[in-house]
């Protein structure tokens, strides 16, 4: 169902699919190609911008643009207004993948509730996003705690301490940085896994929260089922850790999702580190030996002939996770099976590779 539109220069309305079935008919008829059609809107005009707040029947939540083509487009069949949608980004194409496997998947679609008993903090300064959050989160089996700021979210952990702390970044009084840093910084709290929840898209703000210490990085938008799934994996990559390491002595790990490979060896030799840096994506692994923030070695070269082909193929990576370890920088160090490689040349001439790879496939068109 559509709702009645918002006042504003640019038309904008709620769209909510009641049921599995009822979003599987637009996603066949529609969204897949990239359009949509407002139920009951005949008073758009055809090229008036649209935004759109899509609910899915899977309690995620897509904000969308578009174009209006007019009630009277066939396609719409008469049940309202047609729009042409903005491309989708691969967050949005995520989000709407994962609706449809919940459609094919219905015949269990019972939560499932978690195999350990997970106590969440949560910190958002939103009433109706913490309330339906925090709803959801109990319906499957988790126990929460609820903060508006991340002042009260310090007091809160150092009351009692959560298994792992779910925050906002933008908020009032404090914001999530701060209350990262502050966590990290107490010896009672530095163990906590710290998850944020938020719409990041720049690389460097998300290497920066890696480097202070975040475990993983949530979209608002993410299905409940998800975040469950999420918090559990957070939980057990730190129980894998031996029980007085904390995220500061830990060195920087991070998700390839959020952070390009490109981006930690860019940092990794500005900051000029010494250590090795392991990534992995469930079926492939490396471990790149930096000295320096130069390439000495890399241990697993694969299919590759060498260890300069090697770094080429895990650039091209577009998932996985990444974990840096500081070392000693003792004289053995210094030694490898290659020159000290700079990461600024590997990366530039990954990215001529990539460019003439482009322009051949251009040409074959």
């Amino acid at each position: 169902m559509a709702e009645k539109p918002q006042t504003g220069k640019i038309a904008t309305f709620g769209v909510r699919f009641e049921t599995h079935d009822h979003f599987l008919v637009e996603y066949t008829d529609h969204l897949r190609r990239g359009f949509l059609v407002l139920p009951g809107v005949s008073t758009l005009s055809e090229g008036q911008p649209v935004r759109i707040k899509l609910a899915l029947p899977n309690r995620a939540i897509l904000y969308l643009t578009g174009t209006s083509l007019g009630a009277g487009h066939p396609d719409a069949a008469g049940r309202g207004t047609l729009v042409r949608l903005a491309s989708y980004n691969d967050e949005q194409k995520r989000i709407l993948d994962l609706c449809v496997s919940a459609v094919i998947d219905e015949g269990d679609t019972a939560p499932v509730a978690p195999t350990l008993s997970i106590e969440v903090l949560l910190v958002e300064d939103n009433d109706s996003i913490r309330a339906e959050m925090t709803s959801a989160l109990l319906a499957r089996g988790l126990k929460v705690r609820v903060a508006e700021n991340g002042l009260v979210a310090i007091s809160s952990a150092l009351k009692a301490e959560p298994d792992v702390i779910l925050t906002d970044v933008e908020m009032p009084v404090m914001d999530g940085w701060t209350l990262l840093r502050m966590a990290r910084s107490r010896k009672r709290l530095a163990h906590l896994p710290i998850v944020f929840l938020t719409s990041l898209s720049d690389e460097m703000s998300r290497l920066q929260g890696y480097r202070m210490g975040v475990d993983d990085y949530l979209p608002k938008a993410l299905p409940p089922d998800e975040i469950v799934a999420r918090l559990q994996s957070v939980l057990a990559r730190r129980g894998k850790q031996d029980p007085g390491t904390d995220a500061s002595s830990s060195g920087l790990r991070g998700d390839l999702r959020h952070v390009g490979l490109g981006s930690v060896l860019s940092f990794l030799e500005a900051e000029k580190k010494t250590g090795d840096l392991r990534v992995e994506n469930g079926s492939d692994h490396a471990v790149l030996r930096i000295v320096h923030g130069f390439l000495r070695d890399v241990r697993n070269l694969g299919r590759c002939i060498n260890h300069q082909e090697r770094v080429f193929e895990l650039l091209g990576w577009k998932g996985g996770s990444f974990e840096f370890v500081s070392l000693p920088e003792s004289q053995e160090l210094d030694q490898g099976p290659m020159p000290p490689t700079p990461m600024t040349y590997l990366l530039m001439e990954y990215a001529r590779r990539e460019d003439e790879a482009s322009a051949l496939r251009t040409g074959l068109k």
